[in-house]
């Protein structure tokens, strides 16, 4: 018996990856629909980059910008999407795709109510992170209430 204590202790943790996981789908859901929106006044420009793994194919950044919003894709033509890798999803402003929880001026605790307990926390952020890949968001605060959220998705 002494031998499989250990495995006690270790069931808090696999219960906060789990949380953290579940948090990570219900925000990468929240991204997709937001990304799914159209957006006014947009603004597009486009960066050149060498692809890693394809000598010589030229990819591009697409930086789109709206108000209040930034989203950046990867587009190349070797890539399994044709539509493009979301690279990152930056809210600056209210948005009306967001969840009043999540939304610009949403206080901390309401989020975390929603959300759980994020993966790193801060007085002025509070960051939700997978272990299972590198994607994560961060919820930058100013005193109790979101000043902007951040998506970051790294692929390779």
């Amino acid at each position: 018996m002494k031998l499989h204590i250990w495995w006690l202790l270790l069931l808090p943790l696999a219960g906060c990856a789990s949380q953290q996981e579940q948090a990570m789908r219900r925000l990468n859901d929240i991204a997709e629909q937001l990304l799914a929106r159209e957006c006014e006044q947009p603004q597009l420009s486009y960066r050149q980059v060498e692809n890693p793994h394809v000598p010589g194919l030229i990819d591009e950044v697409e930086t789109l910008r709206c108000p209040g919003l930034v989203v950046q894709t990867y587009l190349s033509e070797a890539a399994a999407n044709p539509n493009g890798m979301p690279l990152l999803l930056l809210v600056s402003a209210p948005q009306p795709g967001l969840p009043s929880f999540m939304n610009i001026g949403a206080d901390r605790a309401g989020l975390v109510a929603e959300l759980g307990r994020p993966a790193r926390e801060g007085r002025q952020l509070l960051r939700y992170q997978s272990r299972e890949t590198t994607e994560n968001v961060t919820f930058r605060m100013e005193g109790d209430r979101i000043a902007s959220i951040r998506w970051e998705w790294y692929f390779d």
